[in-house]
């Protein structure tokens, strides 16, 4: 049975649904003009995540840790730094998540993608110095997702537990 409530494991996966679509629309998108629609899209879906994440949190927060109900064994061997790391890993995500889509939408201002003159998309987003800053924390969101996936893999194959059902739908 999950330790999360319906609400969470909802989230989570929207969440996850929408990163991989914010990403891979950022790499379509480019900084060609003639890509608006896939950059405005881009943007909607970088809004949406932000305010999903800032949910997330507001409701991870207020719940009591979950724990894994592993049996303990005094003489098995330490963790390997995988999962170690995996609960910094999420909330990093948590905390990238949020720095990635406030860098688009402080790079959205910075280029003047909504002007008086109305949508604006300029031709090449790399002259703006927070091009680089939203590049850096993308690449960086990509690790730690992957980072999390490996999480996933360790638990699932290597240590032969349902890591799945940790964050999926169960009947009470």
């Amino acid at each position: 049975m999950s330790p999360y409530p319906p609400a969470l494991i909802l989230l989570h996966w929207l969440s996850a649904i929408l990163l991989g679509a914010t990403f891979l629309l950022g790499i379509a998108s480019g900084s060609a003009s003639e890509k608006t629609i896939p950059a405005l899209i881009h943007g909607g879906l970088g809004l949406i995540l932000f305010t999903l994440t800032l949910l997330r949190l507001a409701i991870r927060l207020r719940l009591r840790k979950p724990t894994r109900r592993a049996k303990k064994n005094p003489l098995a061997k330490p963790k390997p730094l995988l999962a170690q790391i995996a609960v910094p890993v999420q909330w990093l995500l948590y905390l990238i998540t949020l720095l990635m889509s406030l860098s688009g939408m402080a790079l959205t201002l910075q280029a003047g993608v909504f002007s008086a003159a109305g949508l604006v998309i300029p031709a090449d987003f790399y002259v703006f110095p927070l091009r680089a800053w939203h590049a850096a924390a993308s690449t960086l969101l990509f690790v730690l997702f992957v980072l999390h996936l490996l999480t996933w893999v360790y638990y699932q194959f290597l240590r032969g537990e349902n890591a799945l059902q940790w964050i999926w739908f169960h009947k009470k």
